[in-house]
């Protein structure tokens, strides 16, 4: 296992006013409790959260680290901008044939490097990963619902692609969950609602033969020590499955108000189990979004 890096931190004398200037630099926020005077102060932004410490000294030397920025405008946009903001001219490193980087120091002299943007480099714009939603705004309901529940199976398998192995079982989080734990998760999750409960046939492996009663997370701890393919290929398997026993069930006249036995003994229409997989699948593609975001900087549906 890494170290994964929480906070860039500044020694400053003034977190909150330092803080304000870097919030607005980056796009994001003071915490909600900083106030003016506090000894710290944390921005949150899409990238590593900056932490401003306060210290008796201002600074007196070089950065011996210093943060590089690449705006979404163009370069010298951006320096007019930070410029207007509070900070200083340093140095322009720029040349003539335009590459290059203008030095600036914030309010307290901390230097950064404003780069070209990506448009400028001629670098072609990033894959945010944006699907089409599928053409259902006006569809029947089991169109609808199939329709969208495919969707977002196809989110989580699309999202997950050329993951890093470690950075499939590592968690950033408290609760330990990762993203090779949620894939196996919504796996069990396609057999147990529409295998199990809704075409009425025993769990197949690995779950009929798994731990649960020893441990009630069984799927989302094992998952650690598996290949991250193994889980896409089990949650594939486990989609197919379910596609299978719900197309069948909506051969009949009874459709989408077929009912089933949930865990509990409980009647449950397809109509339910369908709007529940839509749901839970949505839950957790917003998890596995975070997850990856945080793991190698991934966004987009």
């Amino acid at each position: 296992m890494t170290s994964t890096v929480r906070h860039v931190t500044f020694d400053c004398l003034d977190p909150y006013a330092l803080g304000a200037f870097w919030a607005q630099v980056v796009g994001g926020r003071l915490q909600d409790d900083d106030r003016p005077g506090d000894p710290a102060a944390l921005v949150t932004h899409a990238g590593t959260p900056l932490l401003f410490e306060q210290v008796p000294d201002g600074k007196s030397v070089k950065n011996r680290v210093h943060l590089d920025l690449q705006p979404a405008r163009p370069r010298d946009q951006e320096v007019r901008r930070l410029l207007a903001l509070g900070a200083t001219l340093v140095a322009d490193r720029t040349r003539p044939d335009g590459t290059g980087w203008v030095v600036l120091a914030d309010p307290e002299g901390n230097e950064l490097c404003v780069e070209r943007s990506a448009g400028e480099r001629g670098e072609a714009p990033v894959d945010t990963g944006e699907r089409e939603m599928p053409p259902v705004r006006t569809a029947d309901e089991r169109t609808m619902l199939t329709a969208m529940l495919d969707w977002y199976r196809d989110g989580v398998l699309h999202k997950v692609e050329g993951l890093r192995q470690a950075d499939a079982t590592t968690s950033p989080l408290r609760s330990g969950t990762t993203v090779a734990g949620l894939v196996k998760h919504l796996a069990l999750v396609e057999d147990s609602w529409c295998t199990e409960r809704l075409g009425g046939q025993p769990l197949p492996e690995p779950w009929a033969s798994a731990p649960f009663d020893a441990d009630h997370d069984w799927e989302f701890h094992s998952a650690a020590d598996e290949p991250l393919a193994d889980a896409v290929a089990l949650y594939r398997a486990a989609c197919d499955r379910s596609r299978a026993v719900v197309a069948g069930l909506l051969l009949e006249d009874a459709g989408l108000d077929r009912t089933g036995l949930d865990g509990r003994g409980r009647a449950v229409s397809t109509r339910f189990v369908l709007l529940h997989l839509v749901e839970e699948t949505a839950r957790h593609l917003g998890h596995l979004d975070v997850l990856c975001e945080l793991a190698d900087g991934r966004t987009g549906d």
